[in-house]
């Protein structure tokens, strides 16, 4: 099976061909490669048995307290519940949340340093002895918990079981190379004695590739949704800067090698695994006719690709399609993120335990329904359809296609339904009304599958595309108002473009160039223009593609969560930006309990989202989402969750290509990779400024991941709180390389341990982790930690290394 997916890989490479625009994007991934590139782990023979899981969380529960519900019987501290792991061993076995813990084959859980969920954990690893060659606990071993359920004393056994690995194949990216066998860390750790440190870390984030922790399947296959992009960075995580690079350039070389937008499209196909079948260039239409049929070509692709969910209803002897199925899984889909309403915290919040797993288990059943027929989709058809508009959106095009229009219109307006204003043609296909406005001041309100305004300040208040069709608007000129669902690919193809003007878009959710089971595409050529939205905008996708580009102007960008470049499952979310000084704002409305009153959600800027399997037995992995910005001085501004950040299985991107740049961000932020995933911020130049006022930032990675911040070239400043700037935690790599310039890094003082170059290691995992700060280019540096001397490899305790060049050679 890899080698198929090889052979794909290396057939379509002419798709995305090298041009000498790529020439300074190969110079950066060698530079990557040739200081932090990691040889993966291979497994010689077959892997070992999954460990076993037990599954619950615990809270410390007081002593006193212990003592009062067992009326003096018992005075040790407990461990109260508050979460179980659905379908785990502890939930199988019937403990619920809110039971007390007080022993596990006899022995308490207490300790001064370590946490009950440690220490279970620690135990289950050395249940048959402690030596190298000593077996964890094993599937089939049964724990003895002792505990308090409504103040009575139980005792349960709990028979442990294992997880199932499944080998997920990949291919290997053109574009990247062979390992640099000799790159500054493979050498630096050899000398420092830390290759069996970081090949331990490598064998375990290898680990993570094949399992698939869907307990309750919903298709056919396991991991049905996963990205190449993502287990290829399990087995190969110090590359995740490298590979954010070649896939960002692989967007702007297919965009503008003259394909325009539909090279975008192919490029995000590329990355999901939908490939149109039919990549050739296509032929635009000149008059009316040729538009009819070639709409009616892009209507058959969808119908070919969303075929199986369509069903056929029958009134007398005549039938037609029905699309009731489809337009309910398409709102199904669009409402999992629905953070007003949040399925997941008004499951988590229900307190009886028996009312709680019968909602989960009605959960269950909803998402199983809803992925399981997603999953039935032909993507690559509905791909080819959004393909096709974006051919059209082309200002050449549309300026051409308007003038004939004009021409044989005579000049002569009308008014129709569905548009207040002056109308200069209109017509009626299979697919949908058709109209051509006029110069003047125009308000369209009306259901069209095709609009095109010739000019005038207009407003466009259009419902919602309708899932199964499609819908292309052209607007050439004026300052325009955009409000509520445009570019919204909600079980459709949606695609707007905006030829000039200063515009303003004002949405909710799934707009402004977002894709739920379709794609959604905005492109708008000039202007300096305003974009507000709820969620999942700006980019935004989920089983799908979501496309804004902004081609020139400054423009900004406000957005309250999943938004601006955000990749949710086998969703490819892009904001493009070319030039102007822009600004991007992201979250500051859903308030996050880690952080109260500090922190609010963001889930945007270049971050990638999976569905883990947390209040449900079902997860999904995730997207890709991508935020690019080419050339202008830019101000970057979100809450936690962003950046260049992800979360289970997916991949975040954030890169910004020159001008004097500032991040300001919160938790899990600026290059981070969370809970199996990867995350990378790249800037190639400027003197930029980086603000992060929690922690676990700025090339930092957690829970079998990686994080990166790249940043080649400029005067920089990075300040943050702690478990910052080049650090790995919980069995990951981290890592801060700057290439050039004088930097300053600003840590808390008492956190120099776990970061500057900072890890940690993790008993009950065995492992730890590797965190790097690379400062190169002998410039003038000030670090808060002051055992980073200039020239050495410093190590730390934690596992960590700092390493600066060295100072500013004389003249």
């Amino acid at each position: 099976m890899r080698s198929i997916l090889i052979v794909l890989l290396l057939c379509s490479a002419d798709v995305f061909a090298q041009t000498p625009s790529d020439i300074l994007t190969d110079s950066l991934i060698n530079h990557s490669l040739t200081y932090v590139d990691y040889p993966p782990f291979v497994r010689h023979g077959e892997p070992p048995e999954m460990k076993p899981r037990f599954g619950v969380y615990m809270n410390n529960f007081p002593a006193d307290s212990v003592r009062l519900l067992t009326h003096g019987r018992d005075t040790i501290k407990g461990d109260r519940i508050w979460h179980v792991a659905p379908h785990w061993s502890a939930d199988r076995a019937g403990l619920m949340i809110g039971d007390i813990i007080l022993r596990v084959n006899g022995k308490t859980l207490e300790d001064s340093i370590y946490g009950p969920d440690d220490i279970l954990n620690t135990r289950l690893s050395t249940m048959h002895g402690v030596s190298p060659t000593a077996a964890s606990s094993l599937k089939g071993d049964t724990l003895q918990v002792q505990f308090l359920r409504n103040g009575e004393l139980r005792q349960l056994a709990v028979p442990l079981f294992t997880g199932t690995r499944v080998k997920i194949p990949y291919a290997d990216p053109a574009g990247l190379g062979p390992i640099r066998k000799d790159s500054w860390m493979q050498r630096t750790l050899a000398e420092k004695g830390l290759r069996g440190w970081a090949d331990t870390i490598a064998e375990q984030i290898a680990g993570v590739a094949d399992m698939d922790f869907s307990d309750v399947r919903f298709a056919d296959r396991p991991s049905p949704f996963r990205l190449n992009a993502v287990t290829y960075l399990d087995h190969y995580p110090m590359r995740v800067g490298a590979l954010s690079r070649l896939i960002d350039q692989s967007v702007w070389d297919s965009l503008d090698r003259g394909q325009g937008l539909s090279g975008a499209i192919d490029a995000a196909t590329f990355q999901l695994g939908c490939l149109p079948a039919d990549l050739a260039h296509l032929a635009t239409p000149t008059d009316i006719g040729q538009l009819n049929d070639y709409l009616a070509r892009v209507q058959s692709l969808l119908d070919r690709g969303y075929a199986p969910l369509v069903r056929t209803s029958s009134v007398g002897r005549a039938s037609s399609p029905d699309n009731s199925h489809l337009d309910s899984l398409s709102y199904g889909l669009s409402e999992l993120l629905n953070v007003d309403t949040n399925w997941e915290d008004a499951l988590d919040s229900i307190h009886d335990p028996v009312q709680q797993l019968q909602a989960r288990t009605k959960a269950e059943t909803m998402l199983a329904g809803l992925l399981g027929d997603a999953d039935k989709v032909q993507l690559a058809d509905v791909a080819g359809a959004a393909r096709m508009l974006a051919t059209l959106a082309d200002t050449d095009w549309v300026r051409t296609f308007a003038d004939r229009a004009v021409q044989n219109s005579k000049h002569v307006t009308f008014h129709i339904p569905g548009v207040d204003g002056d109308v200069l043609m209109t017509w009626n296909t299979p697919q949908g009304r058709c109209v051509i406005g006029g110069p003047g001041p125009n308000r369209y309100h009306g259901d069209f599958a095709f609009i095109l305004d010739i000019g005038g300040d207009d407003v466009y208040d259009l419902p919602p595309c309708k899932p199964g069709k499609f819908r292309f608007v052209a607007d050439l000129a004026g300052n325009d108002i955009y409000n509520g669902s445009i570019a919204s690919g909600v079980g459709c193809v949606d695609v707007l473009v905006d030829c000039s003007g200063n515009d303003v878009y004002r949405g909710d959710r799934w707009t402004q160039g977002a894709g739920c089971l379709g794609v959604g595409i905005l492109a708008d050529f000039a202007g300096d223009d305003i974009y507000t939205s709820h969620w999942c905008s700006q980019g935004a996708a989920m089983l799908g593609i979501g496309l804004l580009y902004d081609h020139a102007g400054s423009d900004h960008y406000i957005a309250d969560v999943y938004s601006q470049g955000f990749g949710y499952t086998k969703g490819f979310g892009m904001l493009l930006e070319r030039s102007g000084n822009d600004s991007y704002r992201a979250g500051w409305k859903y308030p996050d309990d880690r952080w109260p009153k500090r922190a609010h959600l963001a889930m945007s800027q270049g971050f990638g989202y999976g569905m883990r399997p947390w209040s449900t037995g079902i997860g999904t992995d995730g997207g890709i989402g991508l935020l690019s910005d080419k050339y202008g001085d830019d101000v970057y501004d979100a809450g936690i969750f962003s950046q260049g950040g992800s979360y289970w299985y997916s991949l975040g991107i954030l890169h910004d290509w020159q001008g004097a740049d500032r991040y300001s961000a919160g938790q899990y932020s600026q290059g981070s990779g969370i809970h199996l995933s990867f995350g990378a911020l790249l800037d190639d130049s400027g003197d930029d400024s980086y603000d992060a006022y929690a922690w676990l930032e700025q090339g930092n990675a957690h829970d079998w991941s990686s994080g990166c911040l790249e940043d080649y070239d400029g005067n920089d400043t990075y300040r943050s709180s702690g478990a910052s700037q080049g650090c790995g935690f919980f069995v990951s790599f981290g890592y801060l390389l700057d290439s050039h310039g004088d930097d300053r890094y600003y840590i808390k003082q008492t956190d120099t341990t776990n970061s500057q170059g900072g890890g940690n290691f993790i008993p009950p995992r065995h492992s730890g982790s590797l965190g790097l700060l690379i400062d190169l280019g002998h410039g003038d540096d000030w670090y808060s930690d002051p055992r980073i001397k200039p020239g050495e490899a410093v190590v730390k305790s934690a596992r960590g290394v700092a390493y600066d060049d060295g100072v500013p050679e004389k003249k």
